[in-house]
């Protein structure tokens, strides 16, 4: 029995050590190649380049791109967000978004990451105020910010009348300025207007950005005049006289504003830093009708007052609380808004977070001529619009009012109150 029991316990060590051996063999690091980074954006025609060019340049990281289309960006992010879908960074579209969705605990906080990992933050400290909550950081920007007037130049030729550029240098390119020119360009019979500016409600806040008022400032207090109220009597008007693309029929038709530009029926555009990148897009698709690259122009947008003031928020991306590659997510992003990345948003006709001299000789080739490029890469003051928790329901709010009000529901000695009491609203009900 004793022998039994000593030829037992010899096979049991014996399988006990050729067990420990397997488990040990099976902890053995296996190389597993690059770290995968899933990173959320839409189907921008300046992206996919530059993502494409991020997993050309190294093989540490690799970034697998998941393109949402533009138009409904915004819920279907938020939406994939409550879901806690797998995602290690997300570009941020609607960027008052970023409030919410970091009171919400989808977004980690960059400090200590920046830190360790040493990354280039230029562009982060070129717009800091723009890209912290609660004195924390938690965003990496990559796109730069301002909204430019954007001109055909051929349509201007035909009418005879001087280019927007010509009352910006002769210091009269103000509002009443920018409704006349818009008067003396156009058909008149709706074939070309003279000017367009897109239905969303936040472009319907330029004037009031001029006046630097956040609508509803970040402690909760009412903070506007009569900015708003000013540029939708002007838009109006311009779209009775038909020198103002009507903004009910870009929503009716869900005619983009791109598209305006291209088939040469708008005279002007006002719209923002990335629109360069379109026209490239346009001219490579062969889709400019009647004019070519040649043929257009960037200047400042309208103002009434001293100094110049744009509008404009940075574009930029996040890492998700919760991703499985951090670090690996922080380096990417970092390298869209550093030197590299710069350059290629440059070569795709945007404009970089970080422009250094490498970046002009770039854009160089990006926009039509040294004037455009003196005016998209001016020092100027972008002011960010309703920058705080209460921006993205403000936008909704003006998206109702513009239409109501367009489409004479709303009178102008009513416009007033329907606007106090939708913000009255937003602030008592928005946590």
């Amino acid at each position: 029995m004793k022998r039994t029991m000593t030829i037992f316990s010899l096979a049991l060590l014996s399988l006990m050590a050729a067990l420990a051996l397997v488990s040990c063999q099976k902890k053995e690091p296996v190389s597993t190649g690059p770290v995968t980074v899933i990173y959320y954006t839409w189907d921008d025609t300046s992206i996919k380049p530059m993502i494409d060019a991020f997993n050309a340049s190294q093989s540490d990281i690799f970034v697998d791109a998941q393109y949402l289309p533009s138009p409904d960006y915004e819920t279907k992010i938020t939406t994939l967000l409550t879901g806690r879908t797998e995602m290690d960074a997300y570009m941020q579209k609607r960027q008052v978004d970023m409030f919410p969705h970091y009171d919400n605990g989808f977004i980690e906080p960059l400090d200590d990451l920046l830190t360790r990992t040493g990354v280039n933050r230029v562009a982060v400290d070129a717009y800091k105020n723009s890209l912290s909550v609660d004195g924390k950081i938690i965003a990496f920007p990559w796109r730069g910010a301002a909204y430019y007037t954007y001109f055909n130049k051929k349509l201007f030729a035909d009418k005879g009348v001087p280019t927007p550029d010509t009352y910006v240098k002769a210091g009269t390119w103000t509002w009443d300025k920018f409704a006349e020119v818009a008067k003396q360009v156009s058909s008149g019979d709706g074939k070309i207007y003279g000017a367009s500016v897109y239905h969303w409600g936040s472009s319907q806040l330029i004037m009031e950005s001029q006046h630097q008022k956040s609508i509803i400032s970040a402690d909760g207090r009412l903070d506007y005049d009569d900015g708003i109220q000013r540029w939708l009597s002007i838009r109006k008007a311009m779209e009775a006289e038909k020198s103002m693309w009507p903004l009910v029929d870009m929503k009716v038709t869900a005619t983009h504003y791109s598209k305006q530009f291209y088939d040469g029926q708008a005279a002007m555009l006002i719209i923002g830093e990335w629109f360069p990148g379109q026209i490239l897009a346009g001219r490579d698709q062969g889709v400019l009708q009647g004019w070519g690259w040649n043929d257009w122009g960037i200047t400042r947008i309208p103002s009434d007052s001293d100094p110049y003031v744009t509008m404009g928020a940075p574009t930029f991306s996040h890492v998700t609380s919760y991703a499985k590659n951090k670090e690996a997510a922080l380096r990417f992003i970092a390298w869209m808004g550093g030197p590299e990345g710069s350059k290629m948003a440059a070569q795709s006709g945007v404009l970089p977070a970080m422009v250094d001299d490498d970046v002009k000789q770039v854009l160089n080739q990006s926009v039509p001529d040294p004037d455009s490029l003196n005016y998209f890469i001016e020092d100027k003051i972008a002011f960010p619009m309703g920058y705080n928790k209460y921006g993205s329901r403000i936008e909704n709010l003006i998206n109702t009012l513009q239409e109501e009000y367009l489409l004479g529901k709303i009178p102008d000695s009513q416009f007033d109150g329907s606007l106090k009491a939708g913000l009255e609203e937003i602030i008592n009900t928005t946590n």
